[in-house]
């Protein structure tokens, strides 16, 4: 066979004078020559290693891959691309090499021997798997932080629970005086204030988890903007101002365009930009402006415009406004309190929905917020009037089981003026039993619970024989997003009332229930 001389002075070049690892190999799998780095790179001699097998070399844990991928070489009679292999050095220790084995054939294709440039990966593989434990670490990390936030929500969901509930209670009386009735109004005001700053770092919490789930349906533009209106008046007016609200095309106030979308979380971040005007205002208006727009795609734009007369921002103070727990300066939050989580959770939620949220604002003149989102018309969908009264049977038979004694009591002043029968357990297990021995009409069920928790009992309960199975089950949480809502459904839970507990949702979830109509 004739030999290309000036070949094998450039391989011989090329060996010495590289980093890399090159080897070739015999047919059977051999080292028929190894370049001198063997020395630098595994200890060893290159002679040393001449009439050895690769699999000499390669740690036992890895001979079964390293085959695999010999023999994927061997069927695709070329290189399969880089192989990684991890290699004993001659002290013992060990080193990651990657390889390009390649065939070399004679003048008449056959197969004489394989040539094979290995380098040093080592330091790539310890970063590789070094990402993958921070990886791994910040996964779990998320984890703890959404499994502390869940419970942390519980726990300051409980006793809000009991103060706005029994607040709420407390001034339906007609016996208080005008002072304790302010008193009254002032605990009820803040009990919701804190309440807001949990709900506040929960979203935030859920956005960045990507946890946040939309709850799409048909919504009356002009009805969210007068509730948000509506809501934030009163403050307005203690304030000397007042809220004006326009429409672009002006029709569309009288005869309301129908849209589908998220129109919970729309009111959200409507409400916060109204409050934050309120709340940065001392004299003058603010004008919400509103504008639904028919686009080329088919969809609506809808544009709202929240403008103030207030303390506005420099261009300092907007560059950082929605940074989550940031505020214009220092000062704002100790002047007007607030977390600063608002104006960050409404861009995330803007961001959510497909749309956007921009500001305006100059210092001394007021601001102009704009959100902007396209979306899908809708048929109009029949209003109800009002939250109509129900009226329960008093013969109806209710198990409430709670293992806080707070929230048991508020539940049993709400139930109070109905007459229903009401009993109590405090705990999953309890509740288990006691449907076990007794007929209940509908049963009030805690989700976090001792001994057994809310989910666990409604399960076991389905599994009974007889009345177990179409028993009306209402979950009591403070779990309120969509998903969650529905991950009861499946558990087998009939409805669902979020905590703190709303006494006009609890009356509505149990007539809902049995069927009762008002």
């Amino acid at each position: 066979m004739k030999v290309d001389l000036e070949e094998v002075r450039r391989f011989k070049f090329i060996s010495e004078n590289t980093r890399d690892l090159i080897i070739r190999y015999s047919s059977d799998g051999t080292f028929r020559f190894v370049s001198p780095a063997a020395k630098s790179m595994l200890g060893y001699d290159p002679e040393d290693l001449v009439g050895t097998s690769i699999f000499d070399l390669i740690d036992r844990t890895e001979h079964p891959r390293a085959a695999e991928a010999l023999n994927r070489i061997i069927m695709s009679k070329g290189s399969p691309g880089p192989v990684e292999v991890l290699i004993k050095r001659k002290d013992g220790s060990r080193v990651w090499l990657e390889g390009n084995l390649r065939p070399a054939h004679n003048v008449f294709g056959e197969l004489i021997e394989w040539v094979d440039v290995l380098r040093d990966v080592s330091e790539r593989k310890d970063a590789e798997r070094a990402l993958v434990r921070a990886l791994a670490e910040a996964d779990a990390a998320a984890e703890a932080k959404s499994q502390f936030l869940a419970n942390m929500s519980h726990e300051l969901r409980t006793p809000l629970t009991s103060i706005i509930g029994f607040s709420d209670l407390l001034a339906r009386e007609n016996t208080l005086s005008s002072e304790s009735r302010d008193f009254v109004s002032k605990i009820s005001r803040a009990s919701r204030t804190l309440l807001n700053v949990v709900n506040d770092v929960l979203d935030l919490s859920k956005l960045e988890n990507g946890a946040l789930e939309l709850d799409l349906t048909s919504f009356n533009v002009a009805r969210i903007v007068d509730d948000a209106i509506a809501l934030l008046a009163p403050q307005a007016e203690s304030k000397g101002l007042v809220i004006r609200s326009s429409f672009e095309p002006p029709a569309c106030a009288d005869a309301p365009v129908w849209l589908y979308g998220d129109d919970m979380r729309i009111n959200q971040v409507l409400l916060n930009l109204l409050s934050n005007a309120v709340k940065f205002t001392d004299n003058g208006a603010i004008n919400v402006n509103v504008s639904v727009q028919p686009r080329a795609s088919g969809r609506t734009l809808l544009m709202i415009s929240v403008i103030d007369s207030g303390v506005g921002m420099s261009e300092v103070q907007l560059a950082k406004l929605f940074d989550r727990f940031s505020q214009a300066d220092g000062s704002i939050s100790r002047r007007y309190g607030g977390t600063g989580l608002g104006l960050a959770i409404s861009r995330r939620l803007m961001e959510l929905m497909g749309g956007s949220i921009s500001v305006e604002s100059e210092p001394g003149r007021g601001s102009c917020f704009t959100v902007k989102l396209e979306l899908d018309v809708s048929d109009p969908v029949e209003e109800v009037a009002g939250e109509a009264s129900v009226e329960l049977d008093r013969s109806i038979n209710i198990l409430l089981a709670e293992d806080h004694p707070a929230n048991r009591e508020l539940v049993a002043a709400f139930l109070k003026d109905s007459g229903v029968k009401l009993s109590f357990a405090t705990n999953g297990a309890e509740a288990l039993a006691m449907v076990s021995r007794h007929d209940y009409d509908l049963v009030l069920m805690d989700i976090q619970m001792p001994v057994m928790d809310g989910v666990s009992a409604t399960k076991a309960i389905r599994r009974l024989q007889g009345r177990g199975a179409t028993l009306p089950i209402i979950a009591l949480s403070a779990n309120v997003l969509p998903g969650q809502i529905r991950q009861y459904e499946q558990d087998g839970f009939t409805g669902h009332v979020g905590k703190p507990i709303n006494v006009g949702a609890l009356f509505a979830a149990i007539s809902s229930a049995l069927h009762v109509t008002a």
